[in-house]
């Protein structure tokens, strides 16, 4: 894998073109054999689920041993194994371990000496995704938002060395690590590029991309973060599991988490679509587990715009720039004085 600041933004066009038809490609008569060698559990019925958005096949799968279904989560084996898929089992446990409601991942392969491609276990967490089912107040909307950011403050204790996307040598060795010395360096991974890409895209013109290159160099001591703990990075409304009404019931799919400064966590959660504005909730749920740094404003700012940069790139090469991200971009560049 290339260095990458985010996994969905910066695939390579040839990973992008092979994740389009990777349904056709996956065969699902393996699915009973699968479960039955790594879990040890029948398989009795399987279906792909209606609403999770991702590049991986992704299967629920019923089985005769237990009442909860299990999760299937692959890829079809482009490219080199999914290393990630270990990091992901890592992360998780030591969430879960902090008592934040996580999924559970019971088995990862990626061998592929059975099969040709990669492969998660998980079990199935209770509840619903929010992005396809919440239909409540903004109380409850607010009181999930809250506890996010409780747990953002909470696996923010998890601390470890290096800072950027986790180094893939460590992890099979059960270590977790990131691979830049500093958070800066993991903030400017590719950022020269997507803003080349933006200029090319016309969505900015040159005057305004040299700018905003500039904006990174001047927050270099605001970016700067002594000691790299776990950011998901990826706080959108169809990873979080809820009751129904306004218990979350897990976070999941942690590909695009990283070691690196919490803030970015919270400054990131509210680019997503939401029901309802999350950011002041999510902060002050934030602080009742620890303190805002110092420069929070500052921070919040500079990672927001950074996260609105790939989410445009990624936009552009997915075909689903609309006026709502288009408006997002803009409302991140207003604290630096450069929206048009």
């Amino acid at each position: 894998m290339s260095d990458i600041f985010y996994p969905v933004a910066h695939r390579s066009d040839e990973e992008i073109e092979a994740l389009k038809n990777r349904y056709v490609t996956f065969n699902e008569n393996v699915i009973p054999s699968l479960i039955k060698e790594a879990c040890g559990m029948t398989a009795v019925s399987w279906k792909k689920p209606e609403s999770w958005s991702t590049s991986h096949v992704i299967y629920i799968v019923t089985v005769a041993e237990r009442a909860r279904p299990v999760v299937i989560r692959a890829n079809i084996g482009w490219g080199a194994p999914e290393r990630y898929m270990q990091i992901e089992k890592l992360i998780t446990d030591q969430v879960a371990s902090h008592g934040i409601p996580v999924n559970r991942i019971l088995h990862v392969d990626i061998s592929r000496n059975q099969y040709p491609f990669d492969y998660q276990i998980q079990d199935m967490l209770e509840g619903h995704d929010i992005e396809g089912h919440f239909h409540g107040t903004r109380d409850e909307y607010d009181q999930l938002s809250f506890d996010l950011g409780r747990y953002v403050g909470l696996w923010g204790a998890l601390e470890y060395d290096g800072f950027g996307r986790f180094d893939l040598s460590a992890a099979s060795e059960g270590r977790l690590v990131g691979t830049k010395s500093t958070m800066y360096d993991y903030i400017i991974v590719r950022l020269d590029e997507d803003i080349t890409y933006l200029v090319d895209a016309e969505v900015i013109s040159v005057g305004r991309g040299m700018a905003i290159r500039k904006l990174f160099e001047d927050h270099k001591p605001v970016i700067r973060v002594n000691k790299g703990t776990l950011v998901q990075y990826d706080l959108a409304d169809h990873n979080i599991m809820f009751d129904g009404e306004k218990m979350i019931t897990g976070v999941f799919d942690w590909e695009a988490a990283v070691v690196g400064d919490p803030v970015l966590d919270l400054a990131s959660a509210p680019t997503w679509k939401t029901f309802f504005p999350r950011e002041e909730k999510m902060i002050e749920g934030y602080r009742t587990v620890r303190d805002l740094p110092n420069f929070f404003k500052e921070k919040m700012a500079i990672y927001r715009l950074r996260t609105m940069l790939w989410k445009m790139v990624y936009a552009i090469r997915a075909g689903i720039l609309n006026d709502d991200r288009k408006n997002k971009f803009e409302a991140a560049l207003v604290p630096f004085r450069l929206a048009q």
